[in-house]
């Protein structure tokens, strides 16, 4: 703005001094030959004026801050008027819906700004940190060029913190706006279904209803009319003939197609030869079945209906209603393909609901006669709608649904309830078939189902009584859709099964797709339950939500809240989103996998070709793989944008508490490190410790296992280790002493015994001549001289065997050398009486 009023400024006075040298003004000629080079410098100056006003920001301004600014007002403007708009009363449901529709781009704008602007600021924040604060009043002057920059960074990250914050002010009232949107929406939702209009009991109702007839006949016979018009208008006679055969030729050729597709999974279910087929194959071809059944009749109609208006021959009033016909067309077709996919009546070899033949009939039969009621009245109301009929007609077609689906509901359960009884006394007579025994399971399942639904059928009937039809209404319809999405559910969870469990997790593909995979088969099989229950709780929550109903909440607002969860929840002051968790769970299970790979190629390559043993090499490799484990885990905690400092604060403040809980696991971690590190007890070592004696075969940070002699592996508490008294016989070396211990009588000649034991210890090639084997006279006994001989073995793993072939040895050369080895004898008593010598003895003196 200055610089356009010195502009202006210098204009005036240009203008003036021209004036002046017409009228002889002798001053103005001073100043005529300087006017073309100040004009000049005026022109450049207001080039230059927004390079000046942005270096004074602190830079140029990025393309994207000012696609930013440029589109906030705008969003700022979509905003209040949408506020504005709320304002007003009287609000319907499509005006909400209009509203929602100017909201929700605006929405998705605000959120990429903020996407973009949140890593600039970051950015300029982190500049500003680098060059640091000024310096103090007293410190050494820096260099002009840094209190520049800073200055510059400075201001611009003033200005585009500014932008942010109204993105962010303005994201937060258009999401205000969002929520007052839909509680608009549920409010006049509830309004309308808690709305009590007449009851069925009114006779005024159904005199006024029937009064309306002739009016909604007089209208549909002048619509059709106006159609007629319409189409004469647009189209001759023939052409419109032709139209209607190529409709018909659609008809036909969808329904040639549906039972061609048809016929070979009709051939499957009859070439199994009465033999029940597998889960994955009636499953595959029931979901085969549904698919057909509900795709059929709404694509006919809808290529009809294309077809028509191509040509321009619907008016808005019958385009209107032909909606109406679509969404009956739809909920015939969708609600007796998911039938006949789950309850096969005419299939039971590939039926996935265990139901007997007659039960499955029964309920697809009284399933299908309610949504031919629901879809009629659906196209009733749509016709309705557009003719503008009087309110009691209306209201007593949405009576006459719910009396009808209730008379229905009313019907199969009782149905149900004589087949049950039925299959029970058949059970009972034990002259049940095979049919009664499949049906006892379900008949038993569905006795918890039936009072529910008298419940569910007196509500309504309660509900119509009492005039308030539109909750009536919206219970009948809603129990005949629980119905139709209970089979769908049953049928989706039964391939969902015969797919991850049947197919890959087990089965003749399991090896191989294992294989494929590389991994094991029991990791496999632990992988395919764990996705396969992750659909199925999808697959429930949707259902859910299509048998209970949004409750007027409309698709936008569904979207709305999958967005918000993916968009990311708040821990602190971090934002964490789905992105961002999957992102990091992908990354750990990457780089753990890494790490382990880089664990195994140095315990295979790196380090069998060092100097040092196998215990050290195990306990580097450990050491890498836990080093590497805590390393990837730290940065996965860091790509979801978690401080680290925080979590060691609050890991410092819970180490107390958990410290006793966890006291002896703590202590076994940190004796396992010491273990590692100090390597007293190594990999391969034969020890002995609480009685437990055996090969150390590994050292971990909790543990060590040992392999007992007689091939038992004993898990030893580390911190027993470092704590405890533990005998390594193979610490130092692997040689180990051998004691035979030799009685002989007092006649042998102890210089011959002497040397015979040495003998037998100098000839086994096992025993080290260094130290030399050594025979010592150990006591005198009673009856025998005590020998022990002392030798020492190459590997004390093999002393066992050392000392046995000596026993042979030493026995089989004093055999030889005819040197007795002394016995006790003993006297045996049985029953109280002495031996047989003595008691014959006895008998002799007797």
């Amino acid at each position: 703005m200055a610089h356009l009023i010195s502009a202006t400024d210098c204009a005036t006075g240009w203008a003036r001094r021209r004036e002046a040298s017409r009228n002889g003004d002798h001053v103005g000629r001073f100043g005529r030959p300087f006017l073309l080079p100040i004009l000049l410098i005026v022109v450049a100056l207001l080039a230059l004026a927004p390079s000046l006003a942005s270096a004074q920001a602190g830079g140029p301004v990025s393309p994207e801050q000012q696609a930013v600014q440029e589109r906030l007002e705008g969003q700022r403007a979509v905003v209040d008027g949408v506020e504005a708009a709320l304002g007003r009363d009287g609000l319907s449901s499509a005006d909400l819906d209009s509203l929602r529709a100017r909201l929700d781009p605006a929405r998705s704008d605000l959120s990429s700004a903020i996407s973009i602007l949140d890593p600039l600021v970051a950015d300029l924040n982190r500049r500003v940190q680098e060059i640091g604060p000024k310096p103090a009043a007293d410190a050494p002057p820096e260099d002009a060029s840094i209190t520049q920059e800073r200055d510059a960074l400075t201001a611009r990250l003033a200005a585009v913190d500014a932008v942010s914050k109204q993105v962010k002010l303005l994201k937060v009232r258009a999401d205000q706006m969002a929520d007052r949107i839909t509680s608009r929406r549920r409010a006049l939702f509830t309004d309308t279904l808690l709305a009590r209009s007449f009851s069925v009991l009114d006779p005024n109702l159904w005199v006024s209803a029937v009064t309306s007839i002739p009016i909604e006949l007089r209208g549909i016979r002048y619509l059709l009319g106006d159609w007629q018009a319409y189409a004469d208008a647009r189209m001759s006679r023939i052409g419109q003939v032709v139209v209607g055969l190529g409709a018909l030729a659609i008809i036909a050729l969808v329904v040639f197609l549906q039972n061609m597709f048809r016929r070979p999974l009709h051939r499957v279910d009859l070439d199994a030869d009465g033999e029940p087929l597998s889960r994955l194959k009636a499953s595959g071809l029931s979901a085969l079945v549904a698919l057909l059944g509900m795709a059929a009749a709404p694509v006919a109609t809808l290529a009809v209906l294309a077809l028509f208006s191509a040509f321009d021959l619907l008016p808005p009033r019958v385009e209107e209603i032909s909606q109406g016909l679509v969404l009956a067309v739809c909920i015939v077709a969708i609600g007796r393909g998911l039938l006949q996919g789950a309850l096969a009546p005419e299939e039971p070899r590939r039926r996935v609901v265990p139901v007997s033949d007659e039960m499955a009939r029964l309920i697809y039969r009284n399933a299908a006669l309610g949504l031919w009621i629901l879809s009629t009245t659906a196209l009733l109301n749509t016709i309705h709608k557009a003719l503008v009929v009087p309110v009691p007609l209306t209201v007593a077609t949405a009576a006459s649904m719910a009396l009808a689906l209730v008379l229905v509901a009313g019907r199969t359960m009782r149905a149900l309830g004589e087949l049950s009884d039925g299959t029970d006394g058949e059970e009972t007579d034990g002259k049940s078939d095979a049919d009664g025994a499949s049906a006892g399971p379900s008949a038993t399942a569905l006795q918890w189902i039936r009072f529910p639904f008298w419940v569910l059928n007196a509500a309504i009937v309660a509900a119509l009584i009492a005039g308030y039809v539109s909750v009536a209404t919206f219970l009948a319809s809603r129990s005949l859709v629980a119905v139709v999405m209970a089979g769908a559910l049953y049928l989706i969870i039964a391939l969902i099964n015969a797919v991850f469990i049947d197919g890959i997790a087990s089965g003749p593909r399991a090896r191989h797709v294992a294989k494929t995979l590389g991994v094991r088969p029991a990791s496999l099989e632990l992988l395919a339950l764990l996705v396969a229950g992750v659909f199925k709780a999808l697959a429930t929550l949707v259902v859910l939500v299509m048998v209970i109903g949004t409750f007027g909440t409309s698709t936008a607002d569904i979207r709305d809240l999958v967005s918000r969860i993916t968009f990311g929840f708040t821990i602190g002051t971090s934002t964490i989103t789905i992105g961002d968790v999957l992102s990091a769970v992908l990354f750990m299970v990457i780089g753990i996998i890494i790490a382990r790979a880089i664990q195994r190629w140095f315990a295979v390559a790196i380090l069998p070709k060092t100097a040092f043993d196998q215990g050290l090499q195990n306990s580097i490799s450990t050491i890498i793989g836990y080093v590497g484990s805590i390393a990837v885990i730290a940065m996965a905690m860091g790509q979801l944008g978690l401080n680290l400092e925080n979590i060691a604060l609050v890991a410092g403040a819970l180490s107390v508490g958990i410290g006793f809980g966890l006291q002896s696991i703590v202590s076994n971690f940190v004796s396992g490190l010491i273990l590692l590190a100090e390597r007293p007890i190594r990999v391969g070592d034969t020890i002995n410790v609480k009685g437990e004696e055996g090969y150390v075969r590994r050292i971990s940070v909790r543990a060590t296992e040992i392999e007992t002699f007689d091939r038992a592996a004993v898990l030893i508490p580390n911190s027993d280790l470092i704590t405890g008294m533990v005998k390594n016989f193979t610490h130092a070396n692997t040689t180990g002493r051998v004691i035979v211990a030799v009685n002989v009588a007092y006649d042998a000649d102890a210089d011959e015994v002497r040397d015979i034991l040495i003998g037998c210890a100098c000839d086994h090639p096992q025993v080290l001549r260094s130290p030399p084997p050594r025979v010592f006279l150990m006591a005198f006994g009673d009856s025998y001289l005590k020998f022990e001989l002392r030798c020492v073995v190459a590997n004390v793993d093999y002393s066992l065997t050392v000392k046995s072939d000596l026993h042979f040895a030493v026995l089989d050369r004093m055999k030889q050398a005819k040197i007795g080895i002394p016995y006790t004898p003993w006297n045996v008593y049985r029953g109280g009486r002495i031996g047989p010598e003595e008691n014959t003895a006895g008998d002799d003196g007797g």
